[in-house]
């Protein structure tokens, strides 16, 4: 465009031209050494990235688990679960000893009952699990000194949860036959003491147990 203008003004005035030349740049644009920068040396600029959509969060629910009534699993697959022989003698031992006390605290003549029952109660349940001789023996054990007995599970309990200056040998003994008699006689649903009460009494039942295993003896010859 100033070529133009230069051109077309080589006939005006020098003054008109100096003043034409405040209106318009006459002189050409001067070239510069400033390189412009070059895009081709970023080939490999990164490209903005777009942002993924985040996947929904799906709550983690916990499962609450409560106390379990059933027992855990054996270690070992060939063990069975039994209690512990010890744990489980040592809790019997003690709630007979606990009701040979109470019967020795109250006055009465049928007073001795409660304790039979406790006795008898507890034999029965070792041998509805076939575990009275058994246990017969450990309940020996844990009374250091004690003489060796012929295991019979009633007379043995009697024996290690009773006062011997009240339950001698022989009183251990008819106690023992008592008991035994109702095991082998005794209605399941009758009480301990309504049986030996219906049968005579304490030394009845004794004697009637000596004559059941007499006869039985008699029947296997």
């Amino acid at each position: 465009m100033s070529d133009s203008v230069i051109k077309q003004t080589d006939h005006i005035d020098p003054m008109d031209r100096m003043a034409l030349a405040d209106l318009v740049d006459l002189d050409p644009p001067k070239q510069t050494n400033q390189r412009l920068p070059d895009k081709s040396i970023y080939p490999f600029s990164p490209a903005p990235v777009a942002e993924q959509p985040t996947a929904p969060t799906i709550p983690v629910v916990q499962r609450i688990v409560g106390r379990s009534n059933r027992r855990p699993l054996p270690t070992n697959p060939h063990s069975k679960l039994t209690p512990k022989p010890s744990s489980t003698v040592e809790a019997d031992l003690a709630k007979v000893v606990e009701v040979w006390a109470r019967y020795r605290s109250t006055n009465g003549r049928d007073a001795v009952y409660m304790y039979l029952e406790m006795v008898f109660a507890v034999v029965r349940r070792w041998q509805r699990r076939e575990c009275s001789k058994k246990n017969a023996r450990a309940i020996l054990r844990l009374r250091n000194g004690v003489r060796r007995m012929r295991i019979e599970p009633f007379s043995i309990l009697i024996f290690c949860t009773a006062d011997p200056k009240v339950a001698d040998a022989k009183t251990r003994s008819k106690w023992s036959r008592a008991l035994r008699y109702a095991r082998i006689a005794k209605p399941t649903d009758q009480p301990l003491t309504a049986f030996i009460k219906s049968n005579g009494g304490i030394n009845a039942c004794a004697g009637m147990f000596a004559q059941w295993r007499d006869s039985d003896r008699k029947s296997l010859k």
